[in-house]
């Protein structure tokens, strides 16, 4: 079976899973679309892809900066007329991991403006493209300390910016549902990334896999659901 000519936007792919999940992507002969916030590490990403054989284009993103959005959106409508898909892994971590009685306001908004705002943002503006290149799909990059169930102190300002942002994917789903978009949330479990850190069980190609898994062998009816590496996890 062919796979379809329209590209995926990968967030975030500059580095650590983003970049994994380009790499992974390209491997498997999709189109894949790289993008960054800082153009230098960007290029130099697409470069380093471009070394191992493997063609990626390159978008300037920064997921937390709403014009950057509106920009990028533009440009990538010049360059192709649909999206296959939207993965959205962009995503940040605050230095301090401790109890969310030391987190601070900044911290806090900060992680919550990239994590959560910006994906919502990103889908807005991104809608036209995906409904041409239905039946298309977006991936939300969680984890299981979004897990609201399953929630405990610590990481508070990244625990509770995966919580809203697996909230938002809820009321997305519906709302997608009838544009031919399906939307899903996905873990790629604890994984040795530079937020992740290298006590983490889980390789940077395995926490990768878990995401590219959802494009390559789930169907696209699939829709409104929290994958983690090995089951589904409870919202």
């Amino acid at each position: 079976m062919s796979l379809p000519s329209h590209p995926i936007l990968v967030t975030g792919g500059n580095k650590g899973i983003g970049l994994e999940i380009c790499r992974q992507l390209a491997r498997l002969h999709y189109r894949v679309i790289l993008s960054a916030r800082s153009p230098e590490r960007g290029q130099a990403a697409v470069a380093r892809l471009a070394e191992e054989g493997l063609e990626v284009e390159f978008l300037p993103l920064d997921v937390g900066d709403e014009a950057s959005i509106q920009t990028a959106t533009r440009e990538l409508a010049r360059r192709h007329p649909a999206l296959q898909a939207l993965i959205n892994n962009a995503a940040i971590a605050p230095a301090r991991f401790g109890t969310i009685l030391d987190a601070t306001a900044r911290e806090i908004s900060e992680t919550f403006t990239i994590n959560t705002l910006g994906p919502i943002l990103l889908i807005q503006a991104l809608l036209p493209l995906l409904k041409a290149g239905k039946p298309s799909r977006v991936i939300n990059v969680s984890s299981r300390l979004g897990s609201v169930q399953d929630m405990t102190d610590g990481w508070a300002a990244y625990g509770i910016s995966k919580a809203a942002l697996n909230a938002a994917t809820r009321k997305l789903a519906p709302a997608l549902a009838p544009q031919g978009v399906s939307i899903n949330v996905a873990s790629p479990g604890w994984v040795q990334t530079e937020m992740g850190g290298q006590e983490a069980p889980l390789s940077v190609e395995k926490g990768a896999r878990n995401i590219v898994r959802l494009i390559t062998e789930f169907p696209h009816d699939v829709t409104n659901r929290f994958f983690g590496e090995k089951d589904e996890i409870p919202w």
